[in-house]
């Protein structure tokens, strides 16, 4: 029988040690590869022509989307099922876009990965359903890139949003039990790197960036 050759990347080990463990007993895969950085995983492709790669979007090196993108512009017949923390439905719908073939969140049952394995290389795709959420969420690929492309912290980010709903410094210096002079030193930096002059510019920027 021939074997579906399969190559998992992602920068945790134990996550790959994980992966490995619940597909180990399927006699028709052959992991013949792991990756934990976006380099690793390319040369991986090159070197052994999978027919499928697991792919987690955090990695470093070449970041999973651009992993993604190379993959399907120079081995268009190499599947990709992405493996993620991340459930945002526009980052979902972004790698439909990038022609990926599935979509399956690290919390997902052993027994969903498999299946969506499976269909996938099978022909199928494998999208899981969510639902819509009203603004970005810190526990999503867009926070984290929102967070890198502004050079924000958490916290710079949470005493926007409080400056949005027309906080005063002394009101969030009392909410995050900060000094004041700590928050206005926040707040200044914000502007900074954000670019904009005042409170006005700060709420239409978080409208822009759906933050609120």
């Amino acid at each position: 029988m021939t074997k579906n050759r399969i190559i998992l990347a992602d920068d945790h080990q134990f996550m790959l040690e994980g992966v490995q463990s619940i597909l180990k007993g399927d006699a028709s895969l052959d992991i013949v590869a792991t990756a934990q950085n976006g380099h690793q995983l390319i040369d991986a492709v090159i070197r052994e022509k999978p027919d499928l790669v697991v792919l987690d979007l955090n990695m470093p090196g070449y970041d999973g989307l651009q992993c993604l993108e190379k993959i399907k512009q120079g081995f268009p017949q190499v599947k990709v099922l992405v493996l993620s923390n991340y459930s945002q439905p526009d980052l979902i719908n972004k790698i439909k876009k990038m022609q990926a073939d599935g979509y399956l969140t690290k919390n997902s049952s052993a027994n969903e990965l498999r299946n969506a394995i499976g269909m996938v290389l099978s022909g199928g795709s494998y999208f899981q359903q969510t639902e819509e959420t009203p603004a970005v969420q810190e526990d999503s690929y867009y926070f984290d890139e929102f967070l890198k492309k502004y050079q924000l912290t958490k916290r710079e980010v949470g005493i926007l949003r409080l400056v949005c709903q027309e906080m005063t410094t002394k009101e969030i210096a009392s909410t995050l039990f900060l000094s004041e002079l700590t928050v206005n030193t926040h707040r200044r930096n914000i502007l900074k790197k954000l670019g904009v002059k005042n409170v006005a510019g700060l709420v239409n920027f978080a409208k822009q960036h759906n933050i609120l």
